[in-house]
């Protein structure tokens, strides 16, 4: 009867009881109907017909999983009791097609009752009119896919995305919340710094002794250096890292401010980023030199060169140095003071490396330390 016979619905449309039925036997079908169901034989995609004025199910064998339970019994049953359970849902589809408007459906939400239980579906399908020999409407014809393993795939996907998305939203949060909190603690550090140098402003003016007078000095030259680096922390978009050349740049206009250097000081200082607890130790390496370039490096009234480098070196090292063409140092003031320990130490600190040149060119020292990242 079939010119693919041998398909297992095929030959259970060949071996049905079909007396019943209002489409009669077989032998007895149109050519139309013949023709639609060696379409459906010969197709691997998943359709069926319903014919004649009950719409009798035909199916190919792609479609028979997707009857579920309901599969055994469908077979020459009319189109409305195989599935009753959505018949509501598709009834306009099917007068349309038996209206001859062809309908085009994508992962139409269907809740069906195939396998004993209410279950939620999806299904991409195009129901058409399935004419008979004379060219009138005896049915209607129907290829479909089911889409509600790829429907529901794509849903757990974007709740799995939403949900992401909101972790992500709320890790941003935080992290916000983190600069914040260490931006204000910057802040409150650089006030507390600030009303130290007020303390010490305050002490150094009831101070006769010469020598005591410089020593608090130096002390609140010291302390000022350090409350720098919080300010500029308070400031920066990022409370943890320093941007080394602009803090440099700053840092040294304070120190030089007012004296015959301050038109002749160069800063050269490479893109470098450092955390707050590398740049301190720099800043107050950079205080010392600094400092002693004023007081010793060239006579009163005849100022020099003097150049503060912070430089990425070979090897992953980053180099610190600060050099003049003065006559003034010697190794009395560059050794055994308090301000050559401090260098020491805060060059400890970095796990650097410390190197003093005096000659008749000047004097200068460099710091080497290796590079972290942040």
């Amino acid at each position: 009867m079939f010119r693919y016979s041998d398909q297992r619905m095929a030959k259970q449309i060949v071996a049905h009881d079909w007396s019943g039925t209002a489409i009669g036997a077989p032998d007895g079908w149109p050519p139309a109907l013949r023709t639609i169901l060696d379409l459906m034989m010969s197709s691997k995609f998943p359709m069926f017909a319903a014919w004649g004025p009950d719409l009798i199910f035909l199916y190919n064998d792609a479609y028979a999983p997707m009857l579920g339970a309901k599969e055994p019994t469908a077979l020459g049953r009319p189109f409305s009791e195989v599935w009753s359970d959505i018949w509501v849902d598709i009834l306009p589809l099917v007068e349309g097609a038996l209206a001859g408007r062809a309908t085009w459906m994508e992962d139409l939400p269907l809740v069906m009752h195939r396998s004993g239980y209410p279950e939620q579906t999806y299904w991409t399908f195009s129901y058409s009119a399935a004419h008979d020999d004379s060219g009138a409407i005896a049915g209607m014809f129907c290829a479909c896919q089911e889409t509600t393993g790829r429907v529901e795939s794509e849903r757990t996907l974007k709740q799995r995305e939403e949900t992401l998305a909101e972790a992500v939203t709320y890790q941003r949060t935080l992290l916000d919340e983190k600069d914040i909190l260490l931006a204000e603690v910057n802040h409150r550090v650089k006030n507390s710094l600030q009303l130290v140098v007020s303390a010490l402003n305050l002490q150094s003016r009831r101070v006769t002794d010469a020598a005591t007078k410089v020593a608090f000095e130096q002390a609140i030259t010291r302390v000022k250096a350090i409350t720098s680096v919080h300010e500029r922390l308070y400031k920066s978009a990022s409370p943890l890292v320093v941007e080394m050349p602009s803090y440099l740049d700053g840092l040294v206009a304070d120190l030089v401010d007012g004296s015959e250097l301050q038109d002749r000081i160069a800063v050269e200082c490479d893109h470098i980023e450092l955390k707050t607890e590398r740049a301190i130790p720099i800043a107050l390496i950079v205080n010392e030199l600094i400092t002693n370039v004023l007081k010793y490096a060239y006579p009163p009234g005849r100022p020099g060169p003097v150049t503060l480098k912070l430089k990425a070196s070979e090897g992953g090292l980053i180099v610190l140095s600060v050099s003049d063409e003065g006559t003034g140092m010697s190794s009395t003031t560059t050794t055994g003071g308090l301000g050559t320990r401090l260098i020491d130490t805060m060059a400890g600190q970095l796990g650097g490396t410390i190197d003093r040149q005096i000659d008749e060119r000047g004097y200068s020292v460099s710091v080497t330390f290796p590079k972290e990242e942040v």
